[in-house]
């Protein structure tokens, strides 16, 4: 029996969550990717060695008004990936009133800090200054969770992500049947 683990995207609307889950789950990107309403799901198989699990990563819509409807996914799970965008201070900083309703929630689940759209260090022309790399290590610092930056456009990052998800969860639950909660 494979156990199956209960992962969550958080973080606000316009970050890239879905985008990534897409990128991981079916190696696709849409460039018009619309905001999610409400929740969406994937399932995606890992192994680590001899252990195996099947994650079931929900995507939770970041947007305000779905936002009580988002926290009662919190509810068994086992990790949560919180998603900031790059080019916006203003998402990491919503960060923490995310983590803050999760650990309300789920009192033991870890977090992967994740800086999205690194893509755009490379962009020209851009008017505002960027979340720097040192700055996403140390926010993640205050969490101690670690830290990665990823591009759901290009790709580059994302297996990095679902590697340290897969190493918290192997070493945290070594046997991922017996630590799958009803929810």
């Amino acid at each position: 029996m494979i156990g199956i683990l209960k992962i969550l995207f958080i973080g606000e609307g316009g970050v890239g969550k879905t985008s990534l889950l897409r990128r991981y789950t079916w190696n696709t990107f849409d460039e018009n990717m619309k905001l999610t309403v409400g929740v969406d799901f994937a399932a995606k198989n890992i192994e680590y060695g001899k252990w195996k699990a099947t994650l079931q990563i929900w995507d939770l819509a970041g947007q305000i008004r779905f936002r009580d409807l988002a926290m009662s996914y919190f509810r068994g799970a086992r990790l949560a990936i919180a998603v900031f965008d790059i080019s916006s201070r203003y998402t990491m900083e919503r960060l923490d009133d995310w983590i803050r309703h999760l650990k309300q929630s789920v009192t033991d689940c870890p977090i992967v800090i994740v800086g999205n759209k690194a893509d755009l260090r490379t962009a020209y022309g851009r008017s505002q200054p960027l979340v720097t790399l040192q700055e996403g290590i140390e926010y993640a610092a205050r969490y101690s969770a670690p830290f990665v930056e990823a591009s759901a456009k290009d790709g580059d990052g994302v297996q990095e992500i679902f590697e340290i998800v897969t190493e918290i969860l192997a070493e945290r639950y070594p046997t991922p049947e017996s630590a799958a909660r009803t929810f």
